[in-house]
């Protein structure tokens, strides 16, 4: 159920239904290539999200595009916030979820770029005492065996990365219009072996990305198709499904979330 859609009534419903779970599915406006559109994690993240529905009601979030993407301001079209609103903004869009009813908030991520962002944002959570529990899911993982099959039925590089094999497909499958394959720049998607100093010694440092793939394009997707994309969006489907029904249908989150807030009142009233 998409939230804009709803009537009020049938989002009061929707609340109950659903048993007081919203899913934000959260990605960015950066460049994938030259081949394909600045929205490409979020509308991917949003169509596994609505298949996810069909198998496993929810409520999901409209449109939710402050992820981060610093590393790209140096493209045009890229949406980047400063990383102290783009956690303030985070807040207070749980807070209202929460006010309109829902209790299981999951941020289902479409972008590699808001891995540790939204890992430290779920972290933030316990800063103060909360009845709502906020889950950070990434909605591209599959598991050894379904790469297994997917390996077996098409042609592929066999490597993954960004605007590469995997995200083309999807957004084949997806919106093949806003593909444009004629504009690929061959071999723009290896590394440039600049940022081996780093990697090497175990370091990171904000300008990595930059210093490998300063063209936003990393991994071989030439081989793309419709089908593979198709295939690879069901597969994360099933899997988010999974992950929704045991939140769902688990309490001890919330329920040890009240007992840590407890123990840290305790904590205070120490005389």
């Amino acid at each position: 159920m998409l939230w804009e859609n709803l009537t009020v009534k049938q989002f009061e419903e929707a609340v109950l239904s659903t048993k007081r779970v919203c899913v934000l599915p959260i990605g960015c406006l950066e460049k994938h290539g030259d081949h394909l559109p600045l929205g490409t994690d979020m509308m991917i993240a949003r169509t596994i999200v609505e298949q996810t529905a069909e198998a496993e009601p929810i409520v999901i979030f409209p449109y939710y595009i402050f992820g981060q993407v610093s590393e790209v301001k140096h493209y045009a079209g890229t949406v980047a916030l400063g990383g102290e609103m783009q956690t303030r903004l985070l807040q207070e869009v749980c807070k209202e979820i929460r006010r309109n009813g829902f209790n299981k908030i999951i941020l289902a991520n479409g972008h590699g770029g808001n891995n540790h962002m939204l890992n430290y944002f779920v972290q933030t959570m316990l800063d103060e005492r909360k009845d709502y529990a906020v889950y950070a899911y990434d909605l591209w993982g599959l598991s050894a065996e379904q790469h297994q099959q997917l390996e077996s039925r098409y042609v592929t590089p066999g490597e993954y990365g960004h605007a590469d094999h995997m995200e083309t497909s999807e957004m084949m499958h997806i919106a093949p219009a806003l593909v444009h394959m004629d504009r690929l720049n061959p071999g723009e998607w290896h590394p440039t072996e600049r940022g081996r100093l780093l990697a090497d010694n175990k370091t990171a440092a904000g300008i990595h990305w930059y210093m490998e793939f300063p063209n936003q394009i990393a991994g071989d997707p030439s081989l793309a198709t419709a089908d593979y994309g198709k295939d690879y969006i069901a597969f994360c489907a099933d899997n988010f499904a999974k992950a929704v029904r045991a939140i769902k249908h688990d309490a001890s989150v919330l329920e040890l979330q009240t007992q840590f807030f407890d123990r840290c009142d305790d904590v205070s009233k120490i005389r």
